[in-house]
């Protein structure tokens, strides 16, 4: 039997939970041998993680946002330091997370730990210069998109394209009769998703944005019905910023809204990918604060926010971003996708279609599970 071995993982918010867990699981047949430790969330628990510190302490977004969670951002950087010093596992596996996984790298490169990095950050999107870090202290990058790849081989990043996950799970978990009879829906009533994001500071920018919306698209469409997922993990009490708007939340039904949307608004981020790979017509919405979206104006160098738009390498979903990003401006977007009905849905189609044929096959946890063993010698 083989020797019991130990790798680290971080995954500093609920989508790097998801994937690190997923990974996990792929990794096991592999090396059942293998235990799992690092900062996770409750996927990596359910994984059989060994959590050191929740990552659910951690997950911000914007520079100005970080500020207010700095004290939990060193305790958890001083519990992963700690764990690796004290554990010193073959590998310690980074997903996503960057501000936070660069200080977790160079402290495990230092100690001769191998590290490798999941859902590498959009280096080609701004800041590229992180690649010269990257090139020192990762030993392997497992990338999601096709462009990535030669991206960072061109830096000296040993990257490899493992595939993007959504291609195998992004489609609705029922069937669109059960879906409608679970909420008492006719079939004849249009659908609108309308997704703020999943973390609270998302939310707390973009529902209140959303849900005027919903307010607007009523009075031109008084008969659409207004979907909103509620993620795991947000406090019921957000839900207030919607007060008095058509919105119907749904708990644990992403997919399901999503896939069953007839149009959708999109926080950007994963979820646009998501949405566009289910072929549902989408405009990609996002707010941040005005101190982030002015820094951040002057390091980005992509000419587009929603990742559909930069996989296919044009505007093939609309954005509204920041000050264009205002509840008329959604509802007449939605409005549209509406009237233009079976025709909207055929382009939608055409396009998941394009970027399904990009992200390539299936199976990208299993081959990231297999990049992995073969850096530790598997």
């Amino acid at each position: 039997m083989a020797e019991p071995f130990e790798i680290a993982v971080v995954a500093g918010e609920a989508s790097g939970d998801a994937h690190a867990a997923a990974l996990a699981r792929a990794f096991a047949p592999l090396a059942p041998e293998a235990r799992w430790f690092g900062i996770g969330g409750s996927d990596c628990r359910a994984a059989g993680v060994d959590v050191v510190f929740p990552s659910e302490r951690l997950a911000v977004v914007g520079i100005g946002e970080v500020f207010t969670r700095l004290p939990d951002l060193w305790r958890g950087l001083a519990a992963i330091k700690g764990a690796l010093r004290e554990r010193w596992p073959k590998a310690v596996v980074l997903v996503d997370f960057p501000d936070f996984n660069f200080r977790v790298a160079r402290f495990a490169h230092g100690l001769g730990i191998k590290v490798v990095y999941y859902i590498t950050p959009q280096v080609w999107a701004w800041r590229p210069r992180r690649t010269r870090f990257m090139s020192r202290n990762v030993d392997r990058a497992l990338v999601l998109f096709p462009f990535e790849e030669p991206f960072l081989k061109e830096r000296g990043v040993d990257a490899r394209f493992v595939g993007h996950p959504l291609v195998d799970t992004a489609r609705p978990d029922s069937g669109l009769s059960i879906f409608l009879e679970r909420h008492g829906l006719s079939a004849g009533r249009p659908r609108v998703a309308l997704l703020p994001g999943s973390r609270s500071s998302e939310v707390e920018r973009n529902l209140p944005v959303l849900a005027g919306a919903a307010r607007e698209l009523n009075k031109r469409v008084p008969e659409a019905v207004m979907m909103t997922p509620w993620a795991s993990g947000l406090p019921a009490s957000l839900k207030e910023l919607a007060a008095g708007s058509p919105i119907k939340f749904m708990e644990g039904e992403y997919r399901d809204v999503v896939g069953h949307a007839n149009a959708a608004a999109v926080a950007s981020g994963t979820a646009s990918l998501e949405c566009a790979l289910m072929g549902v017509p989408e405009v990609v919405v996002y707010k941040v604060s005005r101190f982030t979206y002015a820094i951040g104006k002057r390091l980005v160098t992509a000419p587009f926010v929603a990742l559909p738009n930069v996989i296919m390498g044009h505007e093939a979903v609309p954005e509204l971003i920041q000050d264009a990003f205002t509840p008329p401006a959604v509802a007449q977007m939605v409005a549209g996708f509406l009237a233009e009905g079976e025709m909207a849905r055929e382009r939608a189609a055409k396009l998941a279609g394009e970027i399904r044929k990009r992200l390539g096959e299936g199976g990208a946890y299993g081959r990231a599970a297999a990049a992995l063993g073969e850096l530790i010698g598997l």
